[in-house]
């Protein structure tokens, strides 16, 4: 599989690990929801998914956009 940013930007999301409390402190007091944003990214992630599995049934197998589409779904699974 060719490296793409996009696909190692979904990868490291998918591998995210729980924030530490000094980040949380922070975040909290500066009005950010941080777990809350974090949930929500994974789900645009998912809905992600599901938008470029109907672009690659759409796109002609001679594009050389269909490989990149196909790394950044292979990223996603």
């Amino acid at each position: 599989m060719s490296v793409v940013p996009s696909t190692t930007i979904i990868t490291n999301l998918r591998t995210l690990t729980a924030s530490t409390l000094n980040t949380l402190k922070t975040s909290t007091s500066s009005g950010v929801d941080m777990p809350g944003m974090l949930a929500l990214a994974l789900s645009k992630a998912l809905e992600l998914k599901v938008c470029l599995s109907l672009l690659v049934k759409s796109t002609d197998g001679a594009d050389p956009n269909l490989t990149t589409l196909n790394d950044i779904l292979a990223s996603l699974s």
